[in-house]
């Protein structure tokens, strides 16, 4: 019998960056609440849990109707890994005497992602052979990896890679290559959206599992908050109509 897919919502009290980031308002909802309605209007997630240190996350998470399990002050930290805290959630369920089946992290820090995000990510997952999903924007042609510098020793700048399929005629030495000369398309991590196994998190230890798919998502509706200005630049998004949300009526 198949266990229960858990979306897990880390949502830890300590933010460098935004005091109590995860409960700072966006367009008067709670950072933290478009993590959670997300995950609870995803039919593929059968329990959504915040987990939390902070008294006042666990209240407004319970509030928008999320379960909560209040994680060790030591899965708290700056250092911590994620992975601890999902972890902890896995364990305390499993304690309780329920079945785990996959496991989504949604992080309310990219409040953008949708339903339909998580429904295709549990769709590659069942239809593929791997045990892991990560969602990636691509990377655009400016900040291509054939084009990133570094610096050397002595100052110098140089090219990250020399490719040696990357042949110009009148440049022999590759010291740049033409947009058109660029190779494949490069993907970045948007921290959107991940799924795992119950053996990659509790097993192996980590959410990329042995075998990892892509979901592909355009990076225009994409933000993470990290800072103030991220939370203004969300505002404007929403603002504009350049977000249309699939888990919140904003006129009831």
């Amino acid at each position: 019998m198949p266990g229960e897919n858990i979306g897990i919502i880390p949502a830890r009290g300590g933010s460098k960056g935004i005091p109590l980031k995860n409960l700072q308002l966006l367009n008067d909802l709670p950072l933290v609440a478009y993590a959670i309605l997300c995950s609870l209007k995803s039919p593929s997630i059968n329990r959504t849990v915040v987990s939390t240190d902070h008294d006042k996350i666990a209240e407004v998470a319970e509030r928008y109707g999320a379960e909560v399990i209040m994680r060790p002050s030591e899965t708290a930290t700056d250092e911590a890994p994620t992975e601890s805290a999902m972890t902890h959630v896995v364990q305390t369920l499993e304690d309780s005497g329920i079945r785990v089946g996959n496991i989504a992290l949604i992080q309310a820090t990219c409040p953008f992602r949708l339903v339909a995000d998580v429904e295709n990510g549990f769709a590659i997952l069942k239809s593929g052979n791997g045990d892991a999903i990560v969602s990636v924007s691509p990377v655009p042609a400016h900040f291509h990896p054939y084009w990133l510098k570094r610096l050397t020793s002595s100052g110098h700048l140089a090219s990250l890679y020399q490719e040696a399929d990357i042949h110009h005629e009148i440049l022999e030495t590759k010291r740049y290559w033409r947009r058109q000369d660029l190779p494949g398309t490069y993907y970045w991590k948007n921290g959107a959206l991940y799924i795992m196994s119950r053996h990659s998190l509790m097993v192996e230890g980590h959410r990329y599992g042995k075998a990892c798919y892509p979901l592909v998502m355009e990076s225009a509706r994409l933000v993470n908050i990290d800072t103030e200005e991220d939370l203004i630049i969300a505002e404007k998004m929403l603002r504009e109509g350049k977000v249309k949300l699939d888990f919140v009526d904003w006129e009831n």
